[in-house]
């Protein structure tokens, strides 16, 4: 089993959801949406989903795909202990949920050169959350097993008596650490972290999403050179 601790930058969302202004509030939202027009956002403030999107003149919105989120990087990069990010400019996500594709853009433009778009839609990632807080952490290996439940699990635990968990670290939403997907077991994720692949974005259930948890990686040389044409893109939920 893995003992060393993992360097994450962990985020948490901010208290409301915004939707579009197209869209008539539904009993089931809680008082926690409102429409995007009622609230304010910093331009290039970090965010998952929504249809107000902070893009460079020189970032085209991608065909077929719908904006997934955006990292301010002069925020970010304050809590990265790894040394893996640049000091400033934007990440930005898109991506098609149904295929498991995306585009990942970086700008070192700054925020106030941005330009505001616009984009009202009901389909995934239709409402967005701003990330209102941001820190350093760690996570472990340790934290990806549990204590056995019935008998079929007793029979499976390792040496230290606990077994799997697929739905550990779902609740996270961070940077680097860990992946997580409830659909690969424990040799599946391990392979990953023995590999060069990175956790670029890990969006969680924990605030973010109401099920399942959207992630990219990336390889380590292709973050160190910039370069994010061959992001992966998954979307794990049971």
């Amino acid at each position: 089993m893995h003992k060393e601790k993992f360097d994450i930058i962990s985020l948490a969302p901010s208290a409301s959801r915004y939707f579009p202004s197209s869209m008539e509030k539904e009993d089931w939202m809680g008082d926690e949406y409102v429409k995007f027009t009622d609230l304010e956002i910093p331009l290039g403030h970090s965010r998952y989903g929504g249809p107000v999107i902070d893009l460079p003149e020189d970032v085209p919105f991608p065909s077929g795909m719908r904006f997934a989120a955006q990292l301010d990087l002069s925020e970010i990069s304050k809590h990265d202990n790894s040394r893996l990010l640049p000091g400033n400019g934007q990440l930005i996500f898109f991506s098609d949920m149904m295929t498991d594709t995306g585009k990942v853009f970086y700008s070192r433009e700054p925020n106030e050169n941005l330009h505001r778009q616009i984009v009202e839609h009901e389909d995934n990632f239709w409402d967005g959350v701003l990330i209102d807080r941001i820190w350093s952490d760690t996570e472990s290996w340790e934290d990806r097993f549990r204590v056995p439940e019935d008998d079929w699990e007793r029979k499976r635990v390792n040496e230290q008596g606990l077994i799997w968990d697929e739905f550990a670290g779902s609740n996270k939403s961070k940077l680097f650490g860990i992946f997580t997907h409830c659909q690969l077991g424990e040799s599946e994720i391990e392979n990953i972290i023995n590999s060069e692949k990175i956790v670029l974005l890990q969006i969680g259930e924990a605030g973010f999403n109401d099920e399942g948890v959207f992630s990219v990686l990336i390889s380590k040389d292709d973050l160190k050179n910039l370069n994010f044409e061959s992001c992966e893109f998954h979307w794990a939920q049971s």
